[in-house]
């Protein structure tokens, strides 16, 4: 769906993208992740024909972004971290005016309309005043607005920000259900924790360069070269360090008051023996668990949190 060949983006003297090359399948959900000024926001603008690169070569869908940004326009749902409304247009008639400018004709327009209003959960607000909306609101008819013509694929920069909890739950099950669909989603996002939850790939960017890119648990089991433990005990935690410490397959110990992390190295069949050993020398456990590492683990030991 997306294939970017040696991009490179120069504002002045500052390189914000430099020799990037990705590709990205239909239907992934693929999050780019990487502090402010990492160039994430130049891509999905780049993608979504907004900006003109210094060189390079952007396909989306198969069709040339460069040569033809018109051919491209039916096939992408954009939606900015920064996004304005026209304040005294009603909700129907803002997306009735941009479905027009889709050239949707007449007689799927309030069909259209009246979906993409149930997808954000809006149709209630179907007639209000744009102006009397909250923010969250608002984020959700924009992303309405971004959905209409039916994209295959769409660009979401820092969709989620300034939603409260119960938004962005709704935003991330809405998220599922469009992967659900089949659509192709690039979404650059801070909330990490979230992002495990619904992206497929990522891709890590720092200073205008990718990282590291792939789907999400290859990359988890590449970086993770063992099982990392926790073990919590009520007494006996001076044995639990000795059992530990001299066992082969233990690395990277540490714990305080009670409480032991360490690197595991011997896999999962390997963890009832050692679960037996340490209840056979009397050490009174209270938890015994395998930490799976998520995207804020990834992301703290590939990036060194540099910008452009």
């Amino acid at each position: 769906m997306i294939r970017v060949e040696h991009l490179h983006m120069e504002y002045g003297d500052t390189v914000a993208l430099e020799n990037l090359c990705l590709e990205i399948a239909p239907g992934e959900v693929f999050g780019l992740i990487g502090p402010n000024g990492a160039g994430k926001t130049t891509l999905i603008r780049i993608l979504a024909t907004l900006l003109e690169p210094t060189y390079g070569k952007v396909f989306v869908g198969g069709v040339d972004v460069l040569k033809n940004p018109l051919g491209v326009h039916p096939l992408i749902g954009y939606m900015s971290d920064f996004f304005s409304l026209y304040e005294n247009m009603r909700v129907w008639e803002y997306l009735d005016h941009f479905a027009r400018c889709y050239r949707i004709e007449s007689g799927r327009r309030d069909r259209l309309i009246d979906e993409a209003l149930e997808l954000v959960s809006l149709e209630v607000r179907r007639d209000s005043e744009i102006n009397e909306l909250s923010r969250g609101m608002r984020q959700r008819l924009c992303f309405a607005k971004s959905l209409l013509h039916e994209p295959k694929l769409l660009l979401l920069d820092e969709p989620a920000s300034g939603l409260d909890p119960a938004g962005r739950l709704e935003f991330r099950e809405l998220l599922k259900q469009l992967h659900a669909m089949g659509r192709t989603i690039l979404i650059s996002s801070h909330i990490l924790t979230e992002m495990t939850e619904y992206c497929t790939s990522i891709g890590i960017m720092e200073q205008g360069r990718l990282l590291k890119s792939g789907r999400v648990d290859d990359i988890l089991r590449e970086m993770q070269s063992g099982l990392r433990l926790k073990i919590e005990v009520q007494d006996g935690a001076e044995r639990l360090h000795t059992l530990l410490s001299g066992n082969a397959s233990v690395a990277s110990l540490t714990g305080t008051n009670g409480r032991v992390e360490c690197l595991w190295r011997a896999g999962r069949d390997a963890l009832p023996q050692l679960h037996r050993e340490l209840v056979a020398a009397e050490v009174s456990l209270v938890s015994f668990a395998v930490v799976e590492d998520n995207l804020e683990d990834l992301y703290m030991r590939i990036s060194g949190h540099r910008t452009s």
